[in-house]
């Protein structure tokens, strides 16, 4: 059969985790598809991992080399771009796919035409594996309440490790890249998937869906140290993603991220920023605690709700009140 689906791993100095990470994908139920693995010009020993890997479990795949780095968001868009086939699903690096993911996720999205893009949920594990409560349990898993979110404008939130039609993506300009500050931090990597996800929800005026499998199908690595940190960073690019939703629903045109920075006023910019902190915070005051470091993470936490009382509340009760 004629394999219409890539998995695509993008890669920047994975070596402590990536043989992990490709153990669970040969280990997939389902193997009906192209393996391609980007280097991010990775500075350590990941490339030749790999390469050692498939010398011992042998399987089709395909290793690319990009020059320079350019980081995650640019990374899928090359995938976007260079594969053929009708999906595309990414998984990360250091994530650990249960055995069904790639089966569930691709009986999902083929049995509706509708679909556009599949989900799943995540739990959490630590850097060594070991697992942590929580997880990610977000998106809708009916078509009609997707379709309800997207009229209104809502911002479609979906775990990353999601099987999607790959030209759709880019018939919505799929990982977006233009537009953003040059150098570090690097926006178009902070709430990149977001971004896709809630622009192609534009489709939905086609009857097209994103849904999840209301299922746990992979293990997330939450670091405590992780680019997903950069509260401020993440605030803003939502906030970017929010406003041009809006925009769209109303006939108007995207604006850049360049320009939604210049656009915001310094008093508005300062309570981003107290908002931020108090995301830090709070998440300090998490790791604190759970190391039992008590004085600590208990200044931390009475300084975030000091500085956002509704985000901590929304925070305990959402989270803390409903692990899964």
């Amino acid at each position: 059969m004629t394999m219409d689906l890539t998995l695509a791993i993008c890669m920047y100095n994975a070596e402590k985790y990536i043989i992990e990470t490709l153990d669970c994908i040969i280990k997939q139920t389902f193997q009906d598809f192209n393996l391609l693995i980007v280097d991010d010009c990775c500075t350590d020993l990941s490339v030749s991992l790999v390469e050692n890997f498939f010398k011992h479990h042998p399987r089709q795949y395909e290793i690319v080399h990009i020059k320079p780095n350019k980081g995650l968001c640019a990374g899928r868009l090359f995938v976007e771009k260079n594969v053929s086939t009708k999906y595309i699903l990414f998984v990360d690096s250091d994530d650990l796919p249960c055995p069904t993911l790639v089966e569930k996720l691709y009986i999902k999205i083929s049995s509706d035409e509708d679909l556009m893009a599949v989900g799943c949920y995540l739990d959490f594990i630590d850097s060594n594996g070991k697992k942590l409560n929580g997880g990610i349990y977000l998106g809708e898993t009916n078509k009609e309440d997707f379709y309800k979110k997207a009229k209104a404008g809502k911002l479609i939130f979906m775990q990353p490790t999601a099987i999607y039609d790959r030209e759709l993506a880019l018939s919505v300009g799929g990982h977006n890249v233009e537009g953003f500050p040059e150098g570090k931090p690097r926006y178009a990597d902070l709430c990149e998937d977001l971004d896709l996800w809630t622009r192609m929800s534009d489709l939905y005026v086609d009857r097209k869906a994103i849904v999840v499998i209301p299922e746990v199908l992979c293990h997330y690595r939450k670091h405590q140290k992780a680019m997903s940190t950069n509260s401020l960073g993440m605030i803003l690019r939502m906030k970017h993603i929010k406003r041009n939703v809006k925009a769209r629903r109303n006939g108007q045109k995207n604006i850049s991220f360049v320009d939604f920075l210049q656009s915001i006023p310094a008093d508005v910019m300062n309570v981003i920023r107290k908002d931020a902190k108090a995301v830090d915070n709070f998440r300090d005051a998490y790791y604190e605690l759970k190391n039992f470091h008590i004085l600590q993470g208990c200044y931390l936490l009475v300084l975030a709700i000091v500085q956002n009382p509704k985000y901590v509340f929304d925070k305990i009760t959402k989270n803390l009140l409903h692990i899964k």
